[in-house]
């Protein structure tokens, strides 16, 4: 309609009722998209900031990995994995869930993946498998140790060290102790 020639749409029902509710506002907003049950445990979970934000890109396949920086047209000089010598490309299924050094950092921690399954799926199958409500604090922070580690040898020129990735994972995850939830320790 038009009140003195402006132009007014019509407000969805939760606008006019006698009480206005944000969870009304949001369910009508947000629709009927479904999504994984892994954003929800994702941002319920007790890890830092960075690493929701690290996971969620993850989840979203937006990491800047080599494929992705190929994507966006930035050259490189190589866009092969840092982590092995397989001579593959570095996308973000392999260089968390096929390349052997992470398998070898995901089996140190009991974690396997079936790379057959979509990536929310596989995440849900692992956890399923895990079988503790840790796994989320657990996968999200072993993951982002891979991604330093590899991003540790691309611009420090550190070397390749399992150790040394190990190390980084118990740091980081003492840290999220602190955070979490007694239920969790």
């Amino acid at each position: 309609g038009s009140v003195t020639g402006v132009q007014t749409c019509a407000l969805p029902i939760f606008w006019n009722a006698p009480t206005f509710s944000v969870k009304k506002a949001y369910v009508s907003l947000k629709g009927s998209l479904h999504v994984s049950p892994v954003f929800k445990w994702l941002w319920a979970s007790c890890v830092a900031g960075k690493h929701k934000f690290f996971f969620w890109l993850f989840l979203k396949d937006r990491l800047n990995t080599r494929n992705i920086l190929r994507r966006k047209n930035r050259i490189l000089d190589d866009y092969n994995c840092v982590l092995c010598q397989q001579g593959l490309e570095e996308t973000l299924e392999h260089l968390f869930i096929s390349c052997p050094f992470s398998i070898q950092c995901w089996q140190a921690l009991g974690i396997s993946w079936d790379p057959s399954l979509a990536l929310t799926e596989m995440i849900m199958q692992a956890w399923n498998q895990f079988g503790l409500a840790i796994f989320r604090e657990v996968a999200i922070v072993a993951a982002w140790c891979i991604w330093t580690h590899s991003n540790s040898i691309i611009f420090d020129g550190a070397s390749l060290s399992f150790d040394r990735w190990r190390q980084a994972f118990k740091s980081e995850f003492g840290l999220i102790l602190h955070r979490a939830k007694p239920a969790l320790k």
